[in-house]
């Protein structure tokens, strides 16, 4: 369970603590640690019998859950029982998971608990519980440089190179997700395989790799901000041939449109830069990004034409939510009026 390799191998199955806990708002490093879990565990343990993933997210069957722990393995020394979303189990199965781990910790534990959380605030009892009995930790999403590192190494390794731009392009097509990065990767590796000349570039990665709906949503923002209304209307089409839910434009253009009042009082750039900080979970590299764009952005709007903005955004905001499912053109009205604006 340890993070080193060479750790990881010298455990034996027999030293393993009663409980692990895994907390990360990133559900894609949740499911990587699960997976290294899993491939720690193969050949140590039949992995077909006693190794069991309980999602929380969904019902659990509660009896399915108690069959699974009251049969003896017949194949391994213990048996693995993985909750994933502890925070979301039923009070009365929360409790007897704390009974079995508490049970489990007076003697060698048959049964080894892997528990994920995207909280990072758990029920105070089992926290401590956690931490008495096994091991709780904290997993960081990588942020923009570690996934550039690992673009290189891995590229380096087969043979295949990235220009700047397309690097670039191709983290931020993934909004940071390490698993989808390592996905849309090999895409690009057998795409450029047969080539004599193994470089990609820019193109490549825009031909290949589709941005993330949140990375499309703030496309479309950007457009706003720049006042471009054919870039808007663009943006904005691919978002609705998904049927994705536009329920939160509202809030993200919202939040543009402070930061360009925020820049044009007095304290400006310090100002637009904490309120980022503190609304919005991103890295570093990325408020300096948005700070230096909304900056830029804030000159095509006067003041007047953006607290007119506000008010148009709460009235369409109730016209979203009283309407009885997506409606695409008052979405585009929306989009338009924001361009038009004026005083």
């Amino acid at each position: 369970m340890k993070d080193d390799k060479s750790k990881k191998e010298s455990i034996r199955l027999e030293s393993l603590a009663p409980c692990y806990l895994y907390i990360s708002s990133s559900d894609s490093m949740l499911d990587d640690r699960l997976n290294s879990i899993e491939d720690f565990l193969k050949g140590k343990i039949n992995i077909d019998t006693d190794f069991e993933v309980f999602n929380g997210a969904e019902e659990i069957d509660e009896e399915g859950f108690n069959n699974y722990i009251s049969t003896p393995s017949l194949f391994s020394s213990k048996k693995i029982a993985v909750i994933k979303y502890i925070e979301k189990v039923s009070i009365s199965l929360r409790k007897k998971i704390m009974e079995l781990i508490s049970i489990n910790n007076k003697q060698s534990p048959d049964i080894v608990f892997i528990l994920t959380s995207a909280k990072q605030k758990l029920n105070p009892e089992l926290m401590d519980l956690v931490k008495k009995t096994g091991t709780v930790k904290q997993l960081r999403a990588p942020g923009g440089i570690e996934l550039k590192s690992w673009l290189n190494e891995r590229s380096r390794s087969d043979g295949v190179s990235f220009t700047d731009s397309a690097a670039s392009l191709l983290i931020e097509n993934v909004n940071l997700d390490l698993n989808l990065l390592k996905n849309e990767y090999e895409k690009l590796y057998n795409y450029i395989g047969s080539e004599t000349k193994k470089v990609i570039n820019e193109d490549a990665v825009r031909f290949l790799v589709s941005r993330v709906y949140s990375m499309k949503i703030f496309d479309l923002v950007d457009c706003l901000g720049r006042r471009d209304k054919k870039g808007s209307l663009e943006a904005l089409k691919p978002l609705l041939d998904e049927k994705q839910s536009m329920i939160g434009l509202v809030t993200l253009v919202h939040r543009m449109f402070k930061c360009f009042l925020y820049i044009k009082s007095a304290s400006g750039r310090s100002s637009v830069t904490d309120y980022i900080k503190n609304s919005m979970k991103v890295p570093p590299y990325f408020v300096s990004k948005l700070v230096s764009k909304y900056i830029k952005w804030s000159s095509n709007y006067t003041k007047a034409e953006i607290i007119k903005v506000f008010k148009l955004l709460n009235d369409y905001d109730i016209r979203f939510r009283s309407s009885a499912g997506q409606d695409d053109n008052l979405v585009k009205r929306l989009v338009l009026e924001i361009v038009d604006i004026s005083i």
